[in-house]
């Protein structure tokens, strides 16, 4: 059974091919691997590379430099394995938006884009400042906050419009038009040729009104 956070103390190690292994439960963390893994120019052993990295890595008193405990350099697999499960709060689907996608393909969420969207409804919603340095929230409570914003909030409300599909048989011309404008006016900037030709293309169908 997994940990109940509201019962427990939300983990900071995890097992790595049977040993305990520590590692890094900062939200920042979490928010960085998503920020790796929605990175289009990251191969994916860089990324594996990565997370390793960020969440067992520490500093060398000798060297100055980050480095890896034996356990993981021995195991990486299982020491990746390891670190999405916690990244996932032990639960059987991956959190998202990990610069998510909807069901029409459509990026809907980038964690540098819209800092500013969820700085804000934290303070709003929660009374907690994301900017402050000092702030170390565990990677758990911050990520059960996030995804639980109201509807309202300027987060959620961007997800859903940039993930919407226009349906002009179902919304109306009048409420699809709104749509798009809401739509144009909250695209995120394209990283790819792929990303670049959606873009184009919404454009494309909002300006011919088709």
């Amino acid at each position: 059974m997994n940990p109940n956070i509201l019962l427990e103390q939300a983990p900071s190690s995890v097992l790595v091919d049977g040993a305990c292994g520590p590692l890094n439960p900062s939200h920042r963390t979490g928010i960085q691997v998503m920020r790796l893994s929605d990175d289009p120019t990251v191969t994916d052993e860089d990324k594996a590379r990565a997370m390793l990295f960020l969440y067992f890595g520490t500093l060398s008193t000798q060297t100055g430099k980050l480095q890896l405990p034996h356990e993981v350099t021995a195991h990486p697999e299982a020491a990746i394995e390891a670190a999405l499960g916690f990244f996932n709060l032990s639960e059987p689907r991956p959190p998202a938006p990990s610069g998510g996608r909807s069901a029409a393909g459509a990026r809907v969420f980038d964690w540098d884009w819209d800092a500013g969207r969820v700085l804000a409804d934290f303070e709003r919603e929660y009374g907690i400042d994301l900017a402050d340095r000092t702030l170390n929230l565990h990677w758990w409570r911050f990520w059960s906050l996030f995804r639980n914003l109201g509807e309202s909030s300027q987060t959620m409300q961007a997800i859903s419009i940039r993930g919407a599909v226009p349906d002009e048989k179902k919304m109306g011309r009048e409420a699809v038009d709104n749509l798009m404008k809401r739509k144009t006016a909250l695209m995120l900037p394209a990283r790819t040729e792929e990303e670049a030709l959606q873009l184009t293309h919404l454009r494309y169908r909002w300006a011919l009104g088709v």
